[in-house]
C-alpha cells in the first residue's frame, strides 16, 4: 500500500503510517499537508495519513479545510505518543542553531528557554528532514529536534532525551482514502455541519446525541470564509452505522448543511 505522508522517513507521520498498517507500507513523502493530498489526487499514493490534532498544540485547521476540499472519506485513525529528542554531534556549549518543525519547537519551548536561551531556532518543514539538514551543515554547532527513529536512521547522537514540555504529548492521525468505506467494526464518526438561524440549534443537536447516549468526543468551530461571524462545526461522535443514521435523521432538520466525513474504528 502506498501512503502519502507529510514529512520524510523517520518522521512522526512515518511512524503513524507504519503503526496503522503494521509496517506493510510504501511511504510517499510530501513537503506539506496540501502536497500530501495532491499526492493522492495525482495517483502517486492510494491512501494518505495526516495529523489532525495534538494533545498540547490542539487542532490543525489547515487539515480540516483540506479534508473538506478533497472529500476523501476518513477510514481510520491512529494515536501516537510524541517524544522529542535533541539530536546533534555537538554539546550545550557549541550549539548555535536548532532546527525542527514549528510544532515540535513549540512543544519544547520551555526546555529550549531553560537550556538554550540564546540559540537561534529555525523552523523546518519536517522533523526527520531537519536531522538530515544539520548533517549537511556543521553537526557540531547545529542540532535538530526529532524522534529517536530519525536519529538512528541518520546515525546521529541524541544529546538530550524526551525534551517535550509535557510528557502527556499525543498526536491523533487520520487515514483517508478516495472511495474508501467504513470498516465493519467502525465505532466513531467525524462530521461537519452548519446550523440554521434558529436560536439554540447547536444546543438541540447536542441534546439529541446526549438523549441517545452517544458520546461527543470533539467539538470545534471554524469560521466560514466569506461569511463573517458565521461558523461551521466539526464533531467527532463515538458511534457509527445504524445508530448514527438514526441520530442524523433527527439532527438534519436543525442544520443548514451536514456532511459525514467518515466512519472508522477507534481503539482507545
Amino acid at each position: 500500500m502506498r501512503i502519502a505522508i507529510q514529512g520524510d522517513a523517520g518522521s512522526f507521520h512515518d511512524e503513524a503510517a507504519k503503526l496503522w498498517t503494521n509496517g506493510d507500507v510504501e511511504i510517499v513523502p510530501a513537503s506539506s499537508f496540501p502536497e500530501t493530498f495532491k499526492a493522492v489526487a495525482s495517483g502517486k499514493a492510494e491512501v494518505l495519513i495526516v495529523a489532525i490534532e495534538n494533545s498540547l498544540y490542539g487542532g490543525i485547521n489547515q487539515v480540516y479545510d483540506l479534508i473538506e476540499k478533497y472529500g476523501y472519506p476518513i477510514i481510520g485513525e491512529s494515536h501516537l505518543p510524541i517524544h522529542h529528542q535533541l539530536i546533534s554531534a555537538g554539546s550545550t556549549e557549541t550549539i548555535t542553531d536548532i532546527y525542527s518543525h514549528p510544532v515540535a519547537l513549540a512543544q519544547c519551548e520551555a526546555y529550549l528557554d531553560a537550556h538554550y536561551p540564546n540559540v537561534e531556532r529555525h523552523e523546518y518543514h519536517d522533523t526527520a528532514a531537519a536531522v538530515e539538514h544539520i548533517k549537511q551543515l556543521d553537526p557540531s554547532t547545529t542540532a535538530a529536534i526529532a524522534s529517536s527513529i530519525a536519529a538512528s536512521m541518520h546515525e546521529m547522537p541524541i544529546i538530550a532525551k524526551d525534551i517535550e514540555d509535557n510528557p502527556a504529548n499525543f498526536t491523533r492521525f487520520l487515514v483517508l482514502q478516495p472511495g474508501g468505506h467504513a470498516p465493519e467494526n467502525a465505532n466513531r464518526t467525524s462530521l461537519v455541519l452548519t446550523t440554521g438561524n434558529t436560536p439554540g440549534s447547536l444546543a438541540q443537536i447536542l441534546t439529541i446525541f446526549a438523549a441517545k447516549n452517544i458520546n461527543l468526543s470533539k467539538l470545534q468551530s471554524r469560521p466560514i470564509v466569506g461569511t463573517p461571524w458565521k461558523y461551521r462545526f466539526y464533531l467527532v461522535v463515538d458511534t457509527a452505522g445504524s445508530e448514527l443514521d438514526e441520530a442524523l435523521g433527527e439532527i438534519r432538520p436543525l442544520t443548514s448543511s451536514l456532511t459525514v466525513l467518515g466512519q472508522y474504528y477507534h481503539s482507545l
